[in-house]
């Protein structure tokens, strides 16, 4: 990875934070973006003690001219994009479909979706020229299996399965790969306030919620970031080079179909 210009979405925390670390310490030149600036700021200083430290852009990249933006900063500031890592996303609001907001499903689709379209399509236009690159979008393992109150977000994360697939047809001819990583539960801030929330509606306390998530997986357990993040550095790497176009699962076994 030394040199390798890395662009990573959503990397003011969990898996993104993490993976920034592992890209600055395997010596990539990084650009990290986020809505947020403090956490993208606290990603930083942690990926600076083992590498170069990341260059911060604070972007919603959901927006149009902030993803382009953003892109052009990172390549006028560190280079041509040799990795978009296409990790950005949001939960929204659990609700039913009767009681969807069109606001609520917007706001999920925008940062699920269309993001990822348009840092994907920033970047090509950096990588076509040079006939190579890789672009990694994260999907869910919720695109898998109906899940009650998250019809916007198991939609958004199946619909993203869909434009990998094709944007690997489409880049393949360019020397460009495009892979899907489906990660299950990641033991993350967000997944343990999951947790809680939903042990608080059920009455119950949160290990019971915690066991009866974690039973669903083959091994019994949920996924540690770094675990996605050893996956993401393969699929970066020179040994990926034949494989595109693929869903990578990446859940302790909880989805095998």
């Amino acid at each position: 990875m030394k040199g390798k210009v890395t662009i990573i979405t959503g990397a003011g925390s969990g898996i993104g934070r993490d993976m920034a670390i592992a890209f600055a310490r395997e010596g990539a030149r990084v650009a990290i973006t986020g809505r947020r600036e403090a956490p993208l700021e606290e990603t930083a200083e942690l990926a600076a003690a083992g590498g170069e430290r990341p260059l911060v852009v604070p972007a919603d990249i959901s927006q149009e001219p902030q993803a382009d933006g953003m892109v052009s900063r990172a390549v006028e500031e560190l280079g041509p994009v040799d990795f978009l890592i296409s990790n950005a996303a949001q939960p929204g609001t659990d609700l039913h479909v009767v009681d969807q907001t069109l606001e609520n499903w917007n706001a999920v689709i925008g940062t699920n979706m269309t993001a990822h379209m348009l840092m994907s399509r920033a970047c090509l236009r950096h990588m076509i020229p040079r006939r190579s690159g890789v672009i990694l979008t994260f999907s869910s393992t919720a695109a898998l299996g109906p899940m009650e109150r998250k019809s916007h977000y198991t939609a958004s994360k199946l619909g993203l399965i869909g434009f990998t697939r094709t944007l690997a047809v489409e880049a393949g001819e360019h020397g460009i790969r495009v892979n899907c990583i489906v990660p299950g539960a990641i033991e993350t801030e967000l997944l343990r306030n999951y947790w809680a929330r939903i042990a608080d509606e059920r009455g119950v306390d949160v290990e019971t919620i915690a066991a009866e998530f974690n039973s669903r997986a083959a091994l019994g357990r949920a996924v540690q970031p770094g675990e996605v993040t050893s996956t993401v550095l393969f699929l970066c790497s020179d040994a990926a080079s034949a494989i595109t176009g693929q869903q990578i699962r990446v859940c302790a076994g909880a989805a095998m179909w």
